[in-house]
């Protein structure tokens, strides 16, 4: 008679409940029954965050290793678990458990008393509400198979199963996957079954799953990508949102290389159920030890060509006044060096303040490069007093009579 352990015994019985709740072809759900739905008004989407974090589904975090993913996460925990604004976005308060497999009790204890002394919470009001369990150290991995039995559920899977009703979750955080994935991440199969397996635990209606994962190495070089995640493109797939985190980089004026700026960029890269044009920014606060949204950029291709077009307005007219003053200001075509064209016009009044941050250096030239295009401005040549000629950027005919307009 073969002996059956208490691991084998509780994967079994998981297995057995997953195939119950229709996560195996066995018990798929009956179909949709359109004469009823007909019948009813639909409803829309719901969100524990609005369009950033939908209800019911699973939604990817990801980010180079040491970008600050898990102070961030946490920060998202206790704002749901208060339901407070998460960097000004209204949030759904819900009941959170959140699985640490990187961080220990002590770090935990610091990060949190931080976080709830920036947002006024009583770090005790939390219990009930919030979990937060150390995993360093025990076995954290919830999806792996078992070459024996063929059982993809762990021990640990059915702990925090139990944990979750025991504590009524609806919000779970687990970070991260690579923590408690022991399956192929390039194999699409075995991701699907291991995101489905931890959105069956959540309530349907009510409940979210968010993944905190690293990107991959060719991207963890590059700050901006549209790839931001490891593995198969079904961590992508398998996913209704998902975030990206990476430093942002500006390119200075003496150097061709990137620079950080010193924030961090939380870009959302899909949106299946709500707009994608949205990402926060964070800066480091030295008072609470951490990096904290200051704000949220929400832009539409209307908004975007708006703000080009008043933008290259104020560049024209920023050149007429270089022009127009006693004697005339030079406004050099070179790029880089310490005196640029961007130097000489962000130093006009009439100059767009949304062009004045190092930031947007870059695209101060893509707008340069436009009016070009439209025959505004042009590129002539002025000799210095020590007889050397260098290339300036003057206004055109064209480029003068559109400031007149």
């Amino acid at each position: 008679m073969k002996l059956v352990t208490q691991a084998e015994a509780a994967a079994a019985k998981i297995d057995a409940s997953l195939r119950a709740g229709g996560l195996d072809t066995a018990a798929w759900p009956a179909p949709l029954d359109l004469e009823a739905l007909a019948e009813s008004a639909p409803e829309p989407p719901k969100f524990i965050i609005p369009d950033w974090l939908p209800a019911g589904y699973a939604t990817l975090l990801a980010g180079h290793g040491g970008v600050g993913k898990s102070t961030i996460a946490l920060h998202l925990a206790v704002c749901i678990a208060a339901g407070l604004p998460f960097c000004g976005l209204d949030v759904g308060r819900r009941h959170v458990q959140y699985l640490s497999c990187e961080d220990r009790e002590n770090v935990l204890h610091w990060r949190l008393s931080r976080i709830c002394s920036h947002l006024a919470v009583n770090l005790a009001s939390l219990r009930n509400w919030l979990n937060v369990v150390d995993l360093v150290g025990h076995g954290a991995v919830l999806w792996e198979r078992d070459p024996r039995t063929g059982y993809t559920a762990t021990a640990a899977y059915g702990q925090l199963a139990q944990r979750m009703e025991e504590h009524r979750t609806e919000m779970l955080i687990v970070d991260g996957v690579s923590d408690t994935f022991a399956g192929g991440e390039n194999v699409r199969h075995e991701v699907k079954r291991f995101v489905n397996a931890l959105v069956a635990l959540i309530p349907e209606a009510t409940g979210a799953v968010l993944l905190v994962g690293h990107i991959a190495k060719p991207n963890a070089s590059a700050a901006q990508t549209t790839e931001g995640y490891s593995g198969s493109t079904a961590w992508h797939n398998s996913v209704r949102a998902r975030w990206y985190l990476y430093p942002e980089t500006a390119h200075s004026d003496d150097s061709n290389q990137p620079d950080r700026t010193g924030d961090l960029i939380l870009e959302l890269q899909k949106s299946n159920l709500g707009r994608t044009d949205q990402s926060m920014r964070f800066a480091w606060d030295d008072q609470t030890h951490m990096f904290l949204g200051r704000e949220v950029m929400a832009t539409t291709a209307l908004d975007r060509t708006h703000r080009d077009r008043v933008e290259r307005v104020g560049v024209v007219r920023a050149l007429k006044v270089c022009a127009a003053a006693t004697p005339a200001i030079i406004v050099p075509a070179a790029t880089t060096g310490r005196r640029t064209a961007f130097h000489v016009l962000s130093a006009c009044r009439e100059f767009p303040s949304s062009l004045r941050s190092r930031q947007s250096v870059r695209r101060f030239w893509r707008h340069i490069e436009a009016l070009r295009h439209l025959g505004w401005v042009i590129e002539t040549s002025y000799r210095r007093a020590n007889r050397h000629f260098i290339a300036q950027l003057v206004l055109s005919t064209e480029g003068m009579r559109q400031c007149a307009e």
